[in-house]
């Protein structure tokens, strides 16, 4: 069953103000919809578009995509479904971000991977922790690069050049999937799932070890960033998730990053994942019904708009990236519970999954 409780209300704010995000904070409408993912499958209008062809098998998984889409909350349901999956699996914060550890409760969680459950992990890196470990591994002594790399002005030129943070995480994330780091017993994970930058900056992230690799003509520097780059472009090793919501400016935005990541970054991109879609809890005659009758009801009025504008972006979503397959995830909404969210995306991402290859 689902549940809906509404108050008494007057009126609903207007739909301008977007789509609700699949995440535990504030919710416009005033009331809890709580839709159990077998409900979901029973009132979808065509059956789940499954590629028994398309490969899950690659180690290294980033999620991206326009921000407020949901992108954390979806990375953290695909960590949680690998781990279920017996798989060793990293979890991956950028830029020093603690949006996952919040989310599995684990804030803080550090640099170093930690264990969070079983099978699952999480590292929160930084540009600054990712350059320090990478010098002491050239340079063994810590005083040395206190005395050099700390100084303010060496730091202040490194905060201005242009492309570091990038190629520092994005050489680190390299050195996840490899076991590399400057601890002992460093740990061979089975898949890296990275909670990648939101789409300008994500696209920085994979584009720079290519920039880098053209502008430097020798040394380490140029051979670690074609590393990278061949990671990068291995459609066995790396998939790209691009995340976004059925609504105006999240589809503009993942139609024209879609069309960069396959043509000029050469990157596999796997399903899109189109979040927090509203449920089509009325038949085609209820909802004409609602249009004709029902203009005195605030709510039902609104879930109605709500639905045909979520479904009208997903159509033109469709029609602008046809040779894309599409991974539906309902709205789900649930106070101050983002774990438990993740959870039940968890459980719908687990139905596209079945039949595909996992490559365990």
């Amino acid at each position: 069953t689902f549940l809906v409780k509404p108050p008494k209300v007057k009126s609903l704010p207007p739909s301008k103000k977007g789509l609700p995000r699949n995440w535990g904070g504030p919710f416009f409408l005033p009331f809890n919809l709580v839709l159990p993912i077998e409900v979901w499958h029973g009132m979808r209008s065509e059956e789940i578009p499954l590629n028994p062809a398309q490969d899950f098998s690659q180690k290294l998984w980033l999620v991206t995509g326009k921000g407020g889409v949901g992108k954390t909350t979806l990375a953290a349901a695909l960590g949680l479904l690998s781990a279920e999956s017996g798989l060793e699996t990293l979890l991956v914060e950028t830029h020093g971000l603690n949006h996952l550890g919040d989310l599995l409760g684990k804030p803080n969680a550090g640099y170093k991977p930690r264990k969070i459950q079983n099978n699952l992990w999480l590292s929160q890196i930084s540009a600054e922790q990712a350059l320090e470990e990478y010098l002491l591994q050239q340079i063994k002594v810590q005083m040395i690069y206190n005395a050099v790399f700390k100084n303010r002005y060496v730091r202040h030129f490194m905060d201005a050049a242009p492309g570091l943070v990038e190629l520092l995480t994005i050489g680190k994330i390299w050195a996840l999937t490899r076991g590399k780091g400057q601890y002992g017993n460093q740990r061979t994970f089975d898949r890296v799932i990275v909670d990648a930058p939101s789409t300008g900056h994500g696209l920085s992230l994979l584009t720079v070890p290519e920039v880098v690799s053209q502008a430097v003509k020798v040394g380490p520097l140029k051979s670690k960033s074609e590393q990278i780059l061949q990671l990068i472009r291995d459609t066995k090793q790396t998939m790209i998730w691009l995340s976004t919501l059925a609504e105006d400016m999240p589809v503009t935005e993942a139609t024209e990053m879609a069309a960069t990541l396959k043509e000029k970054v050469q990157v596999r991109l796997g399903p899109i994942l189109v979040n927090a879609l509203w449920p089509d809890l009325l038949s085609e005659t209820s909802l004409k019904e609602i249009k004709t009758k029902a203009k005195d009801h605030p709510l039902m009025n609104s879930y109605r708009s709500r639905f045909e504008l979520s479904r009208f972006y997903l159509d033109k979503l469709k029609t602008n990236l046809t040779d894309q397959i599409f991974w539906e995830i309902p709205l789900i909404y649930k106070a101050n519970a983002p774990l438990e969210i993740a959870q039940l995306i968890k459980d719908q991402m687990a139905s596209y999954f079945s039949g595909a290859t996992h490559g365990q």
